[in-house]
Order: structure tokens, then sequence, then C-alpha cells
């Protein structure tokens, strides 16, 4: 989707925030404001979606000015153990639940609270509550039913990750599905999404990965590899986890796609129509 308004006001104060909260001086902080305004005019005159300017503000002047290439692996490595150790019991929801499927599509949704993209105070011990409370959730139960039936005959599906910790609940999803299925990570840290050190942390050990080769928190046409854009536009099933390979994807991708995520902003929520953190099942180019 094109970038809105909007887009820039959260983007600035996301990394902003970020870097006061990584103990980043003033000057440090000043300078990072100063380059990103006068990136946000570059970025503008070029388009693209808000993934792919975030990947420019973030790989090419947040990163320089911390000088750590993944500035939120601590946030990484607590939210993908705090989800490991909530995995056990929600593995037990699913299995005594009368339909796993529908079960684990609703805490994979869930499991995309997880994002300190949107959420920069999130506090993990309420993770739980927040999970569990969208069993009760309305949902699209037509769109789950055709994205079962379209996992159920797909010989190859590509299933795109999005946060850490939200991936490790993704698993419940994914592993009944693990014979034809192949997960789809960022090839450079940005944000708190998962790289490959990430996935195999997140117990994601049970099928091939494949990376982006890219630091957008999403999809890039332009500037993802041709290894991994071969792999998408040859599939039969795309998976996308999380608001930002909506916002990359949607329009672009030509292969029959399911986009799997919360509705958290205020451009994803006018768009859709939708309230604020309902469960958005969206599929795309099924024949």
């Amino acid at each position: 989707m094109k970038i809105d308004f909007k887009c820039y006001d959260c983007i600035f104060k996301l990394i902003l925030e970020l870097s006061e909260k990584l103990g980043h001086c003033n000057d440090s902080r000043k300078n990072l404001a100063n380059e990103m305004l006068n990136a946000f005019i570059d970025v503008s005159s070029n388009g693209g979606t808000p993934p792919e300017v975030l990947a420019h503000l973030w790989g090419g002047i947040h990163v320089r000015e911390s000088g750590c290439s993944d500035p939120m692996a601590e946030i990484k490595h607590n939210s993908t153990r705090l989800a490991l150790q909530l995995l056990p019991r929600l593995r037990e929801i699913v299995n005594a639940s009368d339909n796993p499927f529908d079960t684990a599509l609703r805490l994979a949704a869930a499991g995309n609270i997880i994002d300190y993209g949107i959420n920069r105070d999130l506090d993990l011990s309420t993770v739980e509550e927040s999970i569990t409370s969208i069993l009760d959730q309305p949902y699209d139960k037509n769109a789950a039913s055709e994205l079962k039936k379209r996992m159920d005959a797909a010989d190859s599906i590509l299933y795109m990750l999005d946060n850490c910790g939200e991936a490790v609940i993704d698993r419940l999803l994914m592993e009944p599905y693990k014979e034809k299925l192949t997960v789809g990570v960022r090839g450079i840290p940005v944000l708190n999404d998962v790289t490959r050190p990430d996935a195999l942390e997140s117990g994601i050990d049970f099928a091939p990965v494949i990376d982006t080769g890219d630091g957008t928190a999403g999809v890039s046409f332009t500037r993802s590899s041709p290894e991994f854009l071969e792999k998408l536009h040859n599939v039969d099933l795309v998976i996308a986890k999380g608001q930002g390979n909506f916002e990359s994807m949607e329009h672009l991708l030509k292969r029959p796609v399911f986009y799997l995520f919360r509705a958290k902003c205020e451009v994803i929520t006018t768009l859709l129509n939708c309230p604020f953190n309902s469960i958005q099942i969206i599929p795309g180019n099924l024949e």
C-alpha cells in the first residue's frame, strides 16, 4: 500500500523513542532527527511502502547512529523467551479444542500483539491474557475455512513471519503443514522482526528457512534477493503474518495469499473499515 502522511509521524516517533530507550545521548538523538527529516524529503519523492520507508531510515540512519547492527536484540530475545514459556499452555488449548485449526489460527493472529513497532510500552507480563482473550473475538470464519482448504490442498506454502515472540506462537499453525512449508524471514535485522537466528531460537527448525536478503520490515519487491523473489512468485500459497507484510505486499503480490494480522493503527483500520485490534484474515488472488 502507498504510504500515508500519518505513517511519517509514526515512523519518526518510533525511531526516536527507541533511540531514547536504548540510552542514546541527546546529541545522538538530535543528529538522528535531523537526518530523518532530510531523508523523509528524499523518500517522499521516490514513493515506497511504509515498511520500505522504515527500512531506509532504520538501516541507513538508526543502525549507523547506534553503532549496533541489531539494536533490539535483547528485546527480541526476551519476547521469544516469554513466548516459549507460553507455548506449552497454548498448545494444550489447541489440542483440547473441537477445531484445532481454528484455535491455532486465532492464537497465531493473537500473537501479532507482540509488536514493539506499534506498542512501545508493551508489558510482556500481560501478553498471555491478551493472546487468550482473542479466542472469544469475532473474525471472518469463511476466510478461515478457505485458508484451511487452501493449506490442505497446496503442495508448497511460504509462511512469512513477522515479529519475535509472535513467531513462536505461529508454530501452532505451521507445524501440521511442515512437510510443505518454507518459512520466510528478514535478511537483515530491523525492529523486532524475525531473522534466521531468531527463527532458530524460536524453535523453527522443522522446515526450510529463506530470508529476504533485505532489512525491510515486510517484503520489498525492489530490494529483496532474486532467490527470495523466485520462491515468493512460485509457491502455491503465501501466508503473510503482520501489518508490515500486508502493507508491503498488498496489491503487488500476484500469487494466492492470505494476510493474517491484527489491525493496530489508524491508517489500517481506516483502509479496511474495521475495529482497532480486530483479527484480519484477508485473502488475495484466489482463483
